[in-house]
């Protein structure tokens, strides 16, 4: 199976990668941030598209046309030249975001999403739609929920260990009432390699545990490994519950997944070490 990844620099890039090759699944023509314009010819070989790229750095309030231009042209180029190579399927990578403060996440819920990240994923997924639709593309949507592990750069437990390793505070909004589906991205790319692989009768998926953690028990195993960390209570105001409806993902996996408590007990605390032993320049005195 030949596979166009888009994102391979990115975490569920990185691992997806590590999965093809480890599995023997095929190849991946990977497009990185500086591969965009040679997108036709990195697509000519392509059986499967895997849109995986997204921009969570750039701020709406600083740089709106690169945030649109990272986020929604990217998505239109990659439209356009697969219909021009005759794609057969494209699989888009979004994100639980788009469903908003809505409880209930099945996928035929109303989305109505209020963060950037989840409104630019619901353009998204309406352009992927319409066009692949239109264009005689199979397509599917997954809507991830919190991935940890790996490279993350953006859950709770970065924030976790960047407040550890630089000896700084840590932010706990609503007092860490918040419970969340929390997937580890070794999880993520397993199953979207395994669905990249079989017919599937949904446009739409979520792929997540189907457990929420509350946030405050996951900050509570943290600080019993290291005493030093400093909480401070924050003013923001998040959503308060988030899980993932598992019922579609259900029929095409049945594999375990890693819970988020084993990580916090087996992986945190090496991988915070490693940090420790190879501290970035910008990294303070922890506090540990």
């Amino acid at each position: 199976m030949n596979i166009l990844l888009t994102g391979a620099d990115g975490n569920f890039g990185s691992e997806f990668c590590r999965q093809v090759l480890e599995k023997k699944a095929g190849t991946v023509a990977a497009v990185g941030r500086g591969d965009w314009g040679d997108i036709d010819e990195k697509m000519a070989a392509a059986e499967i598209v895997v849109h995986a790229a997204s921009d969570l750095r750039t701020s709406a309030n600083s740089e709106p046309y690169r945030l649109l231009d990272s986020n929604v042209m990217s998505t239109a180029i990659l439209l356009e030249s697969a219909r021009r190579q005759r794609i057969k399927r494209l699989v888009f990578m979004s994100s639980c975001a788009v469903y908003g403060e809505d409880m209930r996440t099945g996928e035929d819920s109303i989305c109505c999403p209020i963060s950037i990240n989840g409104i630019s994923k619901h353009l998204n997924e309406k352009l992927v739609a319409e066009f692949c639709e239109s264009n005689g593309i199979e397509y599917q949507i997954l809507r991830v929920f919190n991935t940890y592990g790996g490279r993350d750069r953006f859950s709770i437990f970065s924030k976790l260990k960047n407040a550890l390793t630089k000896g700084s505070v840590f932010t706990l909004n609503n007092e860490g009432r918040m419970q969340r589906d929390f997937i580890h991205v070794r999880d993520v790319a397993a199953i979207v390699l395994n669905l990249s692989t079989v017919g599937i009768q949904y446009t739409h998926m979520n792929i997540g545990t189907g457990v929420a953690t509350k946030i405050s028990r996951l900050v509570e195993m943290v600080a019993g490994k290291f005493p030093g960390l400093v909480i401070q209570q924050g003013l923001t105001q998040e959503a308060e519950y988030s899980r993932a409806d598992t019922t579609r993902l259900r029929q095409y996996w049945s594999g375990n997944f890693i819970r988020v408590e084993d990580y916090v007990n087996e992986n945190f605390a090496d991988e915070l070490s490693l940090l420790l032993e190879n501290p970035s320049p910008a990294s303070g005195h922890p506090l540990v």
